[in-house]
């Protein structure tokens, strides 16, 4: 059986539907390229790397990525600072 994955309390798993219009976007033609998988085994969520956060799209039975856009500096930490407005 498989076990769950463990997360720490109060981070958000953020894992968000993609829809046909974004995978075209990314240059994916989902009936040509990927006949046998559908919308819902794609998915959106933020990632760290060594280059830095991106949002990425993926297959999420292979994780093969599909698309990874540069996100913000420290991804999900929001620092106050930044809503100031000097």
């Amino acid at each position: 059986m498989k076990e769950a994955v463990k997360r720490a309390p109060g981070v958000p798993s953020r894992r968000e539907d993609v829809t046909e219009q974004e995978l075209r976007g990314a240059g994916v033609d989902l009936d040509r390229q990927f006949p046998n998988w559908t919308i819902s085994d794609f998915k959106r969520y933020p990632v760290l790397s060594e280059g830095g956060w991106f949002i990425v799209i993926k297959h999420q039975k292979t994780l093969r990525s599909i698309s990874r856009t540069p996100w913000h500096l420290q991804g999900p930490i929001e620092v106050m600072s930044s809503k100031l407005d000097i």
